[in-house]
């Protein structure tokens, strides 16, 4: 099996290093980009919450941003870069007033010099064998080291860097994972034992490689407006981590794909691998998928245009071959194919249609288990995000994409087949729309606040205005570290009034802030309609419970904490660099269910306890929690391949948890179930079980008022 999300490598960051580009330099920013990075600034210091100043402080701050975005794990400058670049950093301030942009072009110079000398360096490495027997260590977090001072150290962390990734290719592959050579079935043919490891050595090697040339090339494919993204976020985030500036491509994904969860093409995901784009999975319905000639792990190496001439993909940006592959409606455009087993190209002519991105939409499933003797039904709904078309729903259309419809149906669904309980799995779900939070949580309150803003301007509540609910009946909600922003708001609400069941991680994920997209183009000419410049995501409002807390750094917390391998990772906002601080407002009158009141909560984490402490599977997680806790606080990752087995948790140890990833390559967009059977969500539906036959009276209760303290 392989080891979990829980492995101890960490990755070289969004810039990375795929063919080697000598004497290849930075893209020059244009007049544009001048023009951007102006009114980007503008915004800013005028509309950020915070009311930020952009001094020398700042500055200061922003460089070194800007050099731990390109280098997080200080594998690439050495400290002579560093004390190059530094004294220069006071002046930025000055320098971006005037849109003047020189510092990023000389700091990714720079590091597009030093991304060819680290290819070097691993190809060479790499024709090394590591040596699993020696008791070697590599420092965990990077805060924890400073630049490498000349080319030999630099060399010795790519080189750990480099053994560390064998290492673990070694043991995932041993555990039966994931590399291609496989022990034969035919035993009267079976090869010599160290033969065989070592086939399957070269072909960690070889894997290895080719992702270390992706990563050169990717840097090397940027453009001025990536460069402009990178280096205008880096400012922005140095007042908080949810604030940035997207280049006009960045915008369209955001609005096409994670909000209106749709977009205008053939329907297939692509990867860029050794200078080819791949198709790794096809969407469910879309036309790729339809056609049925397209196949996951083919290239499109191109297309033929209605010229007759070739547009070639190979060696391309993955963003410009999706541009050319995506269009209108109802055209055509002609791929060439080659077929993952085939060496033969082919031509497929494709229509170009609407793909509904259903795989993140609201999915629906009516569960039975047991509880006191009595079969019960429990109707899941597992939401991916807070997803909507504004201006449609605003509007009133039918047929608008809103996951608030999505949920009304699914429940309307549910009590046709006389559900006892609704439960919503929010897992994963890191947030999206604000008013999609407040809609949703319509379904499950009677009229009343939902959530609290604070701006520039003051405090003030949004609430729900419709009356009645769509499910009034026992509620569940499920929750985990990953559950972020309109996530917490809607966990808020059903904490605050005291509306459902809160089953969980030890807490969300901590994000308490709102951000607005501000098209750049609209902010300069004040108008719309005019060529896009990208935008401003911009960081305007603080939210809070009803019951005056902030989500901030603390999330919100679970009545019954289920402990997993997640309430271990490292992310969250309390681990983001420059996060705003949790406070707190005044509450708000609303009302109270009274539906988990703490005797009975406290009779239910009694149960869970006892059922868990008597599970073997319980156990073998406690002890991988236990383990990692241990790894973690030495801050160091040991290459020796017996201690590392000790230290990392392997997918067998956690491998049945409700949020594991489903293992190998899929054919497709897999239509996943809302509910996965394991023993984590087993135990999960042992707690609705206890709740419906043990709250019996409660949940018949009826809601109160809160007054909130003057």
């Amino acid at each position: 099996m392989s080891r979990s999300v829980f492995r101890p490598i960490a990755a070289f960051g969004l810039l990375g290093i795929v063919a080697l580009v000598v004497g290849a330099q930075a893209p020059t920013p244009t007049a544009q980009d001048e023009k951007t990075a102006k009114i980007v600034v503008s915004l800013l210091e005028r509309s950020h919450m915070a009311k930020p100043t952009i001094d020398d402080e700042t500055a200061k701050k922003w460089a070194k941003t800007f050099l731990k975005d390109l280098d997080p794990q200080k594998y690439y400058f050495l400290k002579s870069d560093v004390d190059e670049f530094m004294p220069q950093a006071t002046t930025l301030d000055e320098k971006i007033h005037e849109g003047n942009l020189d510092f990023a072009k000389l700091v990714f110079d720079r590091f597009l010099k030093r991304s060819d000398e680290r290819l070097a360096m691993v190809q060479e490495i790499l024709k090394q064998k590591p040596d699993f027997t020696l008791d070697e260590t590599i420092v965990d977090d990077p805060d924890n080291l400073d630049y490498p001072k000349n080319d030999e150290e630099a060399r010795e962390r790519i080189r750990k860097r480099v053994k560390l990734e064998l290492l673990q290719a070694k043991v995932d592959d041993e555990d039966g994972d994931n590399l291609a050579v496989k022990v034969p079935q035919d035993k009267d043919k079976e090869k010599d034992k160290d033969k065989l490891a070592e086939e399957k050595r070269e072909e960690a090697v070889k894997k290895l490689a080719i992702k270390y040339r992706d990563r050169n090339r990717m840097v090397h494919q940027f453009n001025a407006a990536d460069l402009l993204e990178f280096y205008l976020s880096s400012l922005s985030r140095t007042f908080d981590p949810h604030t940035s500036y997207m280049s006009k491509d960045s915008l369209d994904d955001l609005i096409q794909q994670s909000l209106q969860l749709s977009l205008t093409g053939i329907g297939a995901s692509l990867q860029s691998e050794d200078g080819f784009a791949i198709v790794k999975e096809l969407i469910p319905g879309g036309p790729a998928d339809k056609d049925g000639r397209i196949e996951p792990e083919d290239k499109i190496l191109g297309i033929e245009n209605e010229d007759g001439t070739v547009t070639d993909f190979v060696e391309q940006r993955l963003r410009d071959v999706v541009k050319h592959i995506r269009g209108e409606a109802n055209t055509h455009v002609r791929l060439i194919i080659q077929p993952h087993d085939s060496k033969e190209k082919k031509v497929y002519d494709i229509v170009r249609q609407k793909v509904e991105l259903s795989e993140s939409h609201a999915k629906g499933q009516v569960i039975e288990t047991k509880a006191d003797g009595k079969t019960i039904k429990v109707g899941v709904i597992n939401l991916p995000a807070f997803y909507g078309d504004t201006q449609a729903v605003a509007k009133g259309d039918a047929d608008a994409v809103s996951c608030t419809n999505d949920c009304r149906k699914l429940i309307e669904g549910f009590k046709s087949k006389g559900v006892d309980a609704v439960m919503l799995d929010l897992r994963g779900n890191g947030g999206g729309l604000l008013n999609e939070a407040i809609s949703l949580s319509g379904l499950f309150i009677d009229k009343g606040p939902v959530v609290q803003v604070k701006d520039v301007s003051g405090v003030k509540h949004l609430d729900d205005d419709d009356e009645g609910t769509a499910w009034d009946g026992p509620f569940v909600l499920l929750i985990d570290r990953q559950s972020a922003s309109a996530s917490e708001i809607f966990a808020g609400v059903i904490k605050d009034y005291g509306r459902g069941l809160i089953i969980g991680d030890a807490s969300t994920f901590g994000k308490g802030t709102v951000q607005s997209i501000q098209p750049i183009s609209e902010a300069l000419f004040r108008r719309p309609n005019v060529p896009s410049m990208g935008a401003l995501k911009l960081t305007i409002q603080q939210f809070y419970r009803v019951n005056g807390d902030s989500t901030q750094i603390r999330g919100v917390v679970p009545d019954i904490h289920i402990p997993s391998l997640f309430d271990q990772a490292d992310f969250g906002e309390g681990k983001m660099d420059n996060a705003l601080k949790f406070d707190h407002v005044e509450e708000r009158p609303h009302d109270q269910y009274n539906r988990v009141p703490a005797d009975l909560t406290a009779r239910l984490i009694a149960r869970s306890q006892e059922r868990r402490s008597a599970s073997e599977k319980f156990q073998k997680r406690d002890a991988a929690i236990k383990k990692i806790i241990e790894r973690k606080a030495r801050h160091a990752i040991s290459l020796n391949e017996a201690k590392f087995r000790a230290e990392t948790v392997s997918e067998d140890e956690s491998k049945d948890e409700a949020k594991a990833k489903t293992k190998g390559p899929r054919k497709r967009l897999a239509d996943h179930p809302a509910w996965e059977p394991n023993y984590y969500n087993d135990e999960i539906l042992n707690i609705v079980g206890d709740y419906l036959t043990l709250g019996r009276k409660v949940l018949a209760s009826a809601p109160v008022r809160v007054n909130a303290a003057n």
